[in-house]
């Protein structure tokens, strides 16, 4: 028997609702020591390892070195990577519980670190962009978890939102499960393009996404924006991991 019509759009709703209900029903606990509350509780907050210098001064990767190899050996397509923390501790469990642990009710008090970060620490950028997420994934995911935290941090730093800028033209194989950062570049490669009814020349665009490894990513979706006419593309992320990281 075939499957009725908008069945699949029924299923994804049911679980989306379902995943709303749990949220409820069963109230978030910090991820670092399970106090009940919050998903990074103030204690743990006040602990989470920030990124301070010295870091790469384009793709902020963590290291004694004005320029990382990778951006000492080629010209990079976004302009900068910024981000207020290593990806460690507590703010790694908490972006993994986001990603793949259905934890979205965490993405409000993520996306407000992020946000408070950028209204302390400007880029230059006019658009705020969220990093895209194939359509297939979103339905099984539910969210795009750099959605939820572009729109805070648009809204915080009264920036132009624009969700649908970019879309993946195909889907591609999840980055955490790629350790070489020339098998990442390969992966994205040409998989971003940019909406024809979008006005994106002598634009500038911040990117966000949840975490910054090899970068590559970001430079796709820069790469695209910049073809499209951006003037500036820089990535916006809540942390940046080395390359012990990569894995994660």
């Amino acid at each position: 028997m075939p499957p009725l019509p908008g069945a699949g759009l029924f299923r994804d709703l049911a679980a989306q609702a379902g995943r709303e209900l749990l949220d409820v029903l069963f109230p978030m606990e910090c991820v670092s020591c399970g106090a009940s509350g919050k998903v990074i509780c103030d204690k743990c907050a006040a602990a989470l390892p920030l990124l301070l210098r010295p870091f790469c001064a384009i793709c902020a990767t963590p290291g004694d070195f004005a320029r990382c190899q990778s951006c000492a050996e080629s010209v990079r397509q976004f302009d900068g990577v910024r981000a207020p923390y290593r990806y460690a501790g507590a703010i790694r469990q908490a972006i993994l519980a986001l990603k793949y642990g259905n934890i979205k009710a965490g993405a409000p008090q993520l996306g407000d670190l992020l946000a408070d970060y950028l209204s302390d620490n400007p880029l230059p950028g006019e658009i705020i962009v969220p990093v895209p997420m194939h359509p297939r994934r979103l339905r099984e995911r539910g969210y795009n978890q750099a959605e939820l935290l572009a729109r805070r941090v648009a809204a915080h730093n009264k920036l132009r939102y624009e969700r649908d800028l970019l879309f993946r033209t195909r889907q591609v194989e999840p980055q955490a499960g790629i350790g070489s950062a020339a098998q990442r570049t390969v992966n994205v490669s040409g998989s971003i393009g940019v909406s024809t009814d979008r006005e994106v020349s002598g634009a500038s665009v911040i990117l966000v996404d949840d975490v910054a490894t090899t970068g590559s990513t970001l430079e796709t979706c820069a790469s695209a924006l910049k073809q499209a006419g951006a003037v500036s593309v820089w990535g916006l992320t809540l942390a940046v991991a080395g390359g012990e990281s990569l894995k994660e």
